[in-house]
C-alpha cells in the first residue's frame, strides 16, 4: 500500500530533533510533519523525465536495477529512449538536490559504514524507519521541499525483498509520475504560454479548441478543408488533425483501422510515410471517447532528404460534433532526448475540445 504525505515538513531533520527534545507530541497517523501551506513552496527545479536518485555507490546497481523495471516505459525513435533518465549521486549532495522534483533516496546494504544507510536514517522518524524495515521498504510522499515534488525513501533489508514489491508497486507509482508530469505540464500552458489567437482562428474556423503553445504556426488551415495542420521548430514538432462527419469507429475492424493510419500520412502530409519497424496498434480511451492508438517511427519518402523520428496517433468518434477526429503528432530532434517532448505533445492533443458552450 503506497503512502503519500500531502503537507509535509520543513524538513526532517528538524522534525527528529523536535522529537529528541519532547517539546512537542504529535499524534501520529502514518507520517506527519510540520504543516506549512505549499503556497510558501516554490516550484520544484530539475528536468520532467530526469529521476534523481542519491544513494551510495554500493547500492547504485540493486536501485538501478529495481528502478529501471518499475519506470520500464520506453518510446522507439527508433531507437529505445527510456521516459525517465535515472542520475545517481552519492549522499553528499542529498542538500543540493532535495528541492529537485523527483527524487529518491535509497539505502539497501546495512553495512553502517554506509553513509546511503546514514542519510535515510537521518531523514526518517524511528517509527517510518522501523515499518521499512518490517512492512514496507518503499514509501513514496508528495511535496516534501517544493511544488509538484515527488520524494522516495527506499529502505531495504535486502535486495530480494525489495525487488518483492515491484508488481505491487509498478502500476501505481507510474501513474503517480505520470499525474505528477501532467501536473507540472499544465502549469505551464497557461495563456500566457499559449498562441490564443491561432486558437481562436481554428475555432472560429472549425468549431473545435485546442490548447497550443506559444511558439507553433498554422501550416496549414483551410476553412471547410476538415484538416489543421501546425508545426513548430527547434525541435521540428507537427500536429495533424483531421475529421469526417459520422461515426466511422465503430464500423472499422482492426485491420481496416490500420490501413486507414498506414495511408493518412502521405494523404494529408504529402512526403512522409509510416515504417513497420515498432509500428504498435492497440485499443485506449481519448477524453473519455474509445479510441485507436497507434505508435510507430514516420520517414520522409524522399531519400535524398532523411528525416524520421517518433510518431503518435489517435482515431476516435466525437458524438458532441458526430465526428471521426483522426490526430497525428510526431517529432525530428535527431541525437537528443525525445521522449519528454511527445509525452508534451501528447497533453497538447488530448487538450482538444469539442464541448463548447
Amino acid at each position: 500500500m503506497l503512502k503519500f504525505i500531502l503537507n509535509s515538513s520543513q524538513n526532517f531533520e528538524i522534525f527528529n530533533l523536535y522529537i529528541m527534545n519532547k517539546t512537542i507530541t504529535f499524534f501520529f497517523i502514518g507520517i506527519i510533519f510540520f504543516s506549512i501551506n505549499c503556497d510558501t513552496k516554490r516550484e520544484a527545479l530539475g528536468a520532467d523525465n530526469e529521476i534523481r536518485v542519491i544513494c551510495s555507490n554500493i547500492d547504485e546497481k540493486i536501485i538501478k536495477s529495481y528502478l529501471s523495471q518499475i519506470f520500464s516505459d520506453t518510446l522507439f525513435t527508433p531507437e529505445p529512449e527510456p521516459y525517465y533518465q535515472l542520475k545517481f549521486s552519492t549522499p553528499e549532495t542529498y542538500n543540493q538536490l532535495k528541492k529537485q522534483s523527483k527524487v529518491i533516496v535509497a539505502a539497501v546494504n546495512r553495512d553502517r559504514g554506509n553513509p546511503g544507510l546514514k542519510l535515510v536514517e537521518r531523514i526518517l522518524p524511528n517509527e517510518n524507519l522501523k515499518k521499512t524495515l518490517t512492512e514496507d521498504p518503499v514509501i513514496l510522499m508528495r511535496n516534501v521541499y517544493a511544488k509538484n515534488q515527488l520524494f522516495m525513501v527506499i529502505n531495504a533489508i535486502s535486495e530480494t525483498i525489495l525487488n518483492g514489491t515491484i508488481q505491487s508497486k509498478k502500476n501505481a507509482f507510474r501513474k503517480e509520475y505520470n499525474d505528477q508530469f501532467i501536473s507540472r505540464q499544465n502549469n505551464y500552458l497557461g495563456e500566457r504560454d499559449r498562441n490564443i489567437s491561432l486558437e481562436d482562428s481554428i475555432f472560429n474556423d472549425h468549431g473545435w479548441e485546442m490548447n497550443i503553445p506559444w511558439g507553433w504556426i498554422s501550416i496549414k488551415n483551410i476553412k471547410d478543408s476538415n484538416f489543421v495542420w501546425l508545426g513548430k521548430e527547434m525541435p521540428f514538432q507537427w500536429i495533424g488533425v483531421n475529421w469526417i462527419n459520422g461515426d466511422y469507429v465503430s464500423t472499422m475492424d482492426k485491420l481496416e483501422v490500420g490501413r486507414y493510419i498506414w495511408d493518412w500520412p502521405k494523404k494529408f502530409y504529402g512526403n512522409i510515410q509510416f515504417n513497420d519497424y515498432k509500428f504498435n496498434l492497440d485499443e485506449t480511451s481519448f477524453n473519455g471517447s474509445t479510441a485507436w492508438r497507434s505508435k510507430g517511427v514516420w520517414e520522409t519518402i524522399d531519400k535524398l532528404d532523411p528525416k524520421g523520428g517518433p510518431f503518435c496517433s489517435y482515431l476516435f468518434y466525437d458524438n458532441i460534433t458526430d465526428r471521426t477526429f483522426y490526430i497525428n503528432y510526431l517529432i525530428h530532434h535527431p541525437g537528443n532526448d525525445k521522449s519528454i517532448y511527445m509525452r508534451k505533445l501528447d497533453q497538447v492533443v488530448r487538450s482538444l475540445n469539442t464541448n463548447i458552450k
